[in-house]
């Protein structure tokens, strides 16, 4: 009896094999016709996975025209209280083939099969596999194969050959790659939000009015936003920040002058809608004219639209020419060009962009495994980290934390580590192989990248990523001995 390791998910996995004679089944009433044999059985099993292959030699088969055949393998705990049928193998007849066609398959058989019709007194072969969610009491079940010789579906009339034990290989168990995660440090959560508001005021004028042209609506993009910090317990409101920024025409002292009293009053508009501290509202600034805005508008159109496009670059990046002189240089050389801007670019490069510092409180564990639910975003790395360890390692929720984390962070070298390991216990060498390209060169990663190599069968590289990962610090003895035993075999 031959016994093959398998590297799998989080250890080492283990199949059971029969190489050796092929088991041959006979019918209830033993007839020379009904002969089938088994070869290459095998039982293969991970974490998460029981999968069970075989051949079926059906070359001793007879199978009448209107007649079929069913082989289905069983697992059976030792006890027999535990069975689970396994995809049935229906061998058919020709007649029996069309009807199964035109009719449907037999309901016993309807929801897990593979057919194959019967080639009359030639040498056949089927190939047979099926997979499994693997259930604890799979570790020391039995494989029995039911045979229905008699196409009828009466399982009293069925014989059931003995295929073997599940055998878990022993020392395969005792060995398991030694993942090294990385534990967040506890951080604040002050974060920063960013956005724009197009809020239109009288020409040269700079009161605030709501009611004007779209303001209720720009106005909304601050105030909505404030109104659910605010609704919100968990969190705090640091800073509020104001930029004006006025488009190039008309002198720059005046657009600098209208700048500057718009954004204050935006400002002062936020401020006497909330009950904040004083101390959140940072000082209005402005910029006079929005050149930055204009050159990138400009660049962005096609010569169709600007023909004198690259001119007009040319003109708006002079570092020699004065706000003032620039503009009047465009409009005196493209005039045409110049309307076109002046009608359906500046509108857009009159704008306030708002920036709101805020912080979220610090959670217990009780609390973030509750905010978790609703709210991840609220939780730190290491708070998510918290959360994931109240499962077991491995568990669908553990992971879940995990792949939240990742979306929550996602430029975390942590988190995509940490995410990457998830996915080598769980055999998605694709995943982790993406996950560790963003993952860094810490010590934590290089041991990752060993497990992959090792899973790959890339053993130089494995056996260069370990040493990388030990002179980073990292404690890789054991993942250097599963390498060399891999390499013996």
């Amino acid at each position: 009896m031959k016994r093959n390791i398998f590297l799998s998910i989080s250890l080492l996995a283990f199949s059971f094999a029969m190489a050796q004679a092929p088991i041959k089944l006979t019918g209830v009433k033993k007839k020379q016709d009904t002969q089938v044999s088994v070869t290459n059985y095998q039982v293969s099993q991970t974490n998460q996975k029981t999968m069970v292959t075989m051949d079926f030699v059906l070359d001793s088969l007879k199978v009448k025209s209107a007649r079929y055949r069913a082989f289905t393998p069983i697992l059976r705990s030792k006890d027999g209280k535990q069975k689970q049928r396994l995809k049935s193998l229906l061998v058919t007849g020709r007649v029996q083939d069309i009807i199964f066609e035109r009719d449907g398959i037999d309901p016993l058989y309807v929801d897990n099969y593979q057919s194959v019709r019967r080639e009359k007194n030639e040498p056949q072969r089927v190939a047979y596999n099926d997979i499994v969610d693997r259930q604890p009491w799979h570790d020391v079940a039995e494989v029995w194969l039911e045979c229905d010789l008699c196409g009828c579906g009466d399982t009293l009339k069925s014989d059931q050959a003995f295929l073997g034990p599940i055998v878990p290989e022993t020392a395969a168990l005792d060995i398991k790659p030694n993942y090294i995660d990385i534990v967040p440090a506890p951080e604040k959560k002050v974060r920063n939000l960013h956005g724009t508001a197009y809020i239109t005021f009288v020409v040269d004028r700079w009161e605030m009015k709501p009611d004007y042209m779209d303001n209720r609506r720009e106005l909304r993009k601050i105030t909505d936003t404030l109104d659910v910090m605010n609704a919100d317990k968990n969190v705090s409101i640091h800073k509020i920040k104001i930029h004006g920024w006025a488009s190039p025409e008309s002198p720059y002292k005046h657009n600098e002058m209208l700048a500057t009293n718009r954004a204050k009053s935006l400002t002062n508009y936020v401020r006497n809608t909330y009950n904040l501290p004083a101390d959140v509202f940072a000082p209005a600034e402005a910029t006079p004219e929005n050149w930055i805005g204009l050159r990138e508008a400009v660049d962005k159109m096609s010569l169709s639209v600007l023909p004198h496009r690259e001119e007009i670059l040319e003109i708006i990046d002079d570092k020699t020419l004065q706000p003032d002189p620039r503009e009047k240089k465009i409009k005196r050389l493209y005039p045409q060009e110049y309307r076109y801007l002046l009608k359906n670019v500046y509108p857009g490069l009159r704008r306030s962009d708002y920036e709101i510092t805020f912080e979220y409180k610090e959670f217990t564990l009780e609390e973030a495994k509750e905010i978790y639910k609703t709210k991840p975003y609220q939780l730190s790395l290491r708070e998510l980290w918290d959360v994931a360890q109240t499962f077991p390692k491995g568990s669908d929720d553990y992971n879940k934390v995990m792949q939240t984390a990742l979306i929550v962070y996602p430029e975390s070298k942590e988190a995509a580590i940490n995410l990457a390991n998830v996915a080598l216990r769980q055999d998605d060498l694709l995943k982790a192989e993406t996950l560790l390209d963003r993952a860094g060169d810490s010590g934590e990663a290089e041991n990752a990248r060993a497990i992959l190599y090792m899973k790959q069968d890339r053993y130089a590289d494995a056996e260069a990523a370990l040493s990388r990962a030990k002179a980073k610090g990292m404690n890789v003895s054991l993942n250097q001995e599963i390498l060399r035993s891999i390499k013996k075999k």
